[in-house]
């Protein structure tokens, strides 16, 4: 999961590549795809639109309200969001792990 990976990379505080494109990744999928992929609207063009829009939404929200409180860590933030949404991805995942027999 690249949201776990993510979030392993800043916990070891490893500063690279695979870093940077990981935390873009989560930053522009991940928390919108954690509600988005709930809807199952069928239209891959749509869903890929809107999770963005709601990820950078969600983040934008989240980074203001951290700066006003005065506990802004992008690192922080970045662990938060993958763990606050692993749940639901992993949740949305759960039927590709069911075996056809078991369905």
């Amino acid at each position: 999961m690249i949201s776990l990976a993510t979030a392993v990379l800043v916990l070891a505080d490893v500063h690279d590549a695979a870093r940077f494109i990981l935390g873009i990744t989560v930053g522009l999928f991940v928390p919108g795809w954690a509600i988005v992929g709930w809807l199952k609207l069928r239209n891959p063009p749509l869903e890929i639109s809107i999770s963005v829009g709601a990820s950078l939404a969600l983040l934008m929200v989240s980074a203001q309200i951290l700066i006003t409180i005065g506990e802004w860590h992008v690192g922080g933030l970045e662990v938060v969001t993958c763990c606050v949404c692993a749940p639901s991805l992993l949740l949305q995942a759960r039927p590709l792990w069911i075996s056809p027999s078991d369905r």
